[in-house]
């Protein structure tokens, strides 16, 4: 077998190693956000100004 037939072969073979490793990676951090979403305390957005006093002039 010629030499650049192996390191063809071995480059194909670290890709492939390298995409399976970055795509194990981006779903366990995936797996992390939604897991923090759902610990998140479900509560309501203050209201902008409701219950603030407003000095209006006309």
């Amino acid at each position: 077998m010629e030499i650049n037939s192996i390191m063809s072969n071995q480059l194909a073979q670290l890709q492939q190693t390298l995409q399976m490793t970055i795509m194990d990676k981006a779903l366990n951090a995936g797996a992390g956000v939604v897991e923090m979403l759902q610990e998140m305390p479900a509560s309501a957005a203050e209201h902008p100004y409701k219950g603030q006093l407003i000095d209006v002039q006309v």
